[in-house]
């Protein structure tokens, strides 16, 4: 889990740089292959990663990426640890960025295209994150986007597709990858042709956030009016049902009501462990969406079981994007089959 955590950290931050060091122009990306090493210094949550890529210096070739050893790469970089990160594929045409100086390794040279802090682990697919970054990238006229939308609206454009979890994708395949993905309820794969040129620009900070092959998307247009934010009571009352309890992890489904989101569904994911029951779940709802993660304890009497604990909302689509939370108090009361549950979420939620 670490080791993934961080690969999807890495892959996030792709030629963000914000350990500037000189102003970098790079053409002729669309479809370049490149590989990627994250070096870890300190421990988290006060550690930082180091993001050294071969973009521009070479096609990191399998047979130089077959023989690397991570415990050597982090000795050689000055690390605790390094993950290997990659092939990945960009899919802009050009990038203008900040970048770092340059290391070689074993024949290779490798550029320090960025620093994160890594202060959090959950790498959830779909699942926004905010990299500090600034960079330039454009899309030439005729290209073919590869595109998530967000309940509510929000756009989504692939910068760079992987062939970690499947070695064998390729750009090609990407127009009916929307097939392949395990997309959360609500969300859209698409594909759009550019009529003109598309520039897309990072001043300072990106949105980022990875489908479940580990493809990276950066938000590019958002539907939230403009305006302020108000605290709202939250009173949340659902019913659920358990759908699958693959691999260890118990996922319900169902549909809920109340204040202050009216009629929705939702879909919850957790675990067992050490007298606990712990993991995320998502709101559909007719704006948007919203999303957290949520850790209970629970008790068993007969054929019963309960589960009380706190949640919070952490991230939102549509209408619901930038939404914020205290602790919330949360309950669920079901059945030891899981078809008879019972929820309630109580707080209070600014949006």
């Amino acid at each position: 889990m670490r080791r993934q955590a961080l690969i999807a950290a890495a892959a996030l931050a792709a030629a963000t740089g914000t350990a500037a060091a000189r102003t970098g122009q790079t053409d002729g990306l669309r479809d370049a292959r490149y590989c990627e090493f994250l070096v870890v210094k300190g421990t988290v949550p006060h550690a930082t990663a180091w993001v050294w890529n071969t973009i521009k210096l070479g096609t990191c070739p399998q047979s130089w990426w077959d023989n690397i050893d991570a415990g050597d790469v982090a000795k050689a970089f000055g690390g605790s640890i390094a993950v290997l990160n990659g092939p990945r594929h960009f899919l802009m045409d050009a990038a203008k960025a900040v970048v770092g100086k340059v290391q070689s390794y074993k024949g290779q040279r490798l550029t320090n295209v960025a620093q994160i802090h890594l202060t959090d682990l959950d790498q959830s697919p779909f699942r926004d994150h905010v990299i500090s970054r600034t960079n330039t990238w454009t899309w030439n006229k005729g290209r073919t986007l590869f595109e998530l939308v967000a309940p509510g609206g929000d756009v989504y454009i692939m910068q760079s597709y992987s062939q970690i979890v499947d070695p064998t994708l390729t750009l090609a395949q990407l127009p009916s990858l929307g097939n392949r993905l395990k997309l959360p309820d609500g969300w859209r794969y698409r594909t759009r042709h550019l009529a003109k040129t598309l520039v897309l620009h990072a001043h300072g900070a990106a949105t980022v956030l990875q489908d479940d092959l580990k493809d990276t998307y950066q938000l590019v247009t958002t539907t939230r009016p403009k305006g302020p934010r108000t605290q709202r009571t939250v009173h949340v009352d659902g019913a659920t049902k358990n759908v699958s309890n693959a691999d260890g992890v118990f996922e319900d489904k169902g549909t809920i009501t109340g204040s202050p989101f009216g009629d929705g569904t939702i879909d919850l994911s957790g675990t067992f462990g050490d007298g606990k029951f712990a993991g995320t779940f998502r709101l559909l709802l007719a704006h948007g969406s919203v999303s957290g993660p949520f850790a209970t304890t629970y008790t068993t009497s007969g054929n019963e079981i309960d589960f009380t604990g706190t949640g919070s909302f952490t991230g939102g689509t549509g209408l619901y994007r930038g939404i914020t939370s205290g602790t919330l108090t949360v309950h669920d009361h079901n059945t030891l089959d899981g078809q008879n549950g019972v929820v309630t979420v109580d707080g209070q939620a600014t949006y």
